[in-house]
């Protein structure tokens, strides 16, 4: 569907650090995949799954006390990642959070960021609330993702800092989405809930100066960000403005600058298409062709 790259902001087992590889490695040809690994978050907090399930995989790291978060981004640089991934507040998923809650104390959110940027990796935070936006961005934060209770206030100091919102807008206003996939009641009720300040905190965010970049959030990935596309565009942003989240702007922040430029030579990341997507954004959900490091994942 079109997607010639992607950050992975967490997955069980090292699956994306396997996948990455391979796809670099063009057996199989797939997208660019940068990888947080393993998503960072407090016992108790945010990707708790209630009621309790058990798994035979290692999920999200659990992590408790500044020693601790420490810890927990060393061993994901240990690994070869290249983001860490903070769950930073509640979220839409469990009855005992809130989606703007904090969930780590100041001195545990100081440790994790200070250790990644000592190590040179930037931090994408699952954060819904204000105020720790507003300190995770002070701190040097990179991404704030979902961003579904913000403020004029956040929104500028995130602005300052050079700080971008993935604003994930799908999760609370894909009703028909969340309804397939059977969603709990609670958290089918809360995304409808939090779905009006969700689309203002981006319009603030945008007002402000803060860079957008787009995501999924939800799988599949395909056709939930094409879907992710349209909200965007029903928000208020144009479609040149959503083409250039999706493509430019998500580029830079992943550090790829120029890595796909359409010129000889290149490992070129390039979508050939049937319409102009200025025109209807619609166009991108089926490709003539598709590449990725200057090779067809199909096409001609």
């Amino acid at each position: 569907m079109g997607i010639t790259g992607m950050r992975c902001l967490h997955e069980v087992s090292g699956i994306d650090l396997a996948w990455a590889a391979a796809f670099k490695a063009g057996a199989p040809a797939g997208p660019r995949v940068l990888c947080a690994g393993q998503a960072i978050r407090t016992t108790g907090g945010h990707g708790t799954v209630f009621p309790r399930r058990y798994f035979e995989f290692e999920d999200a790291l659990v992590a408790d006390g500044p020693a601790e978060l420490a810890r927990a981004v060393r061993s994901q640089v240990e690994r070869g990642v290249d983001w860490i991934k903070v769950l930073l507040t509640g979220g839409l998923m469990s009855e005992h959070e809130t989606v703007d809650g904090a969930q780590l104390s100041d001195e545990e959110l100081v440790a994790l960021v200070a250790t990644a940027t000592q190590r040179g990796l930037p931090v994408a935070a699952h954060c819904g609330g204000a105020r720790p936006a507003e300190r995770f961005a002070e701190l040097g934060g990179r991404t704030i993702e979902h961003g579904y209770a913000l403020d004029e206030r956040a929104a500028r100091r995130m602005a300052d800092a050079g700080t971008w919102l993935d604003p994930t807008l799908g999760v609370s206003h894909d009703s028909a989405f969340i309804s397939a996939d059977d969603w709990p009641a609670y958290a089918a009720e809360r995304a409808a809930r939090v779905a009006p300040a969700h689309a203002e905190s981006l319009r603030m965010c945008i007002d402000a100066g803060v860079r957008i970049v787009t995501g999924a959030d939800l799988n599949p990935i395909g056709p939930r960000l094409h879907a992710e596309l349209a909200f965007l565009h029903k928000a208020g942003m144009s479609r040149r403005e959503v083409l250039y989240a999706a493509t430019v702007a998500s580029r830079t922040l992943n550090g790829l600058g120029d890595a796909t430029a359409p010129a000889p030579g290149v490992a070129a990341d390039l979508l050939l298409l049937d319409g102009d997507p200025l025109e209807d954004l619609g166009v991108l959900r089926e490709p003539a062709a598709v590449m990725a490091y200057g090779r067809f994942l199909f096409g001609p």
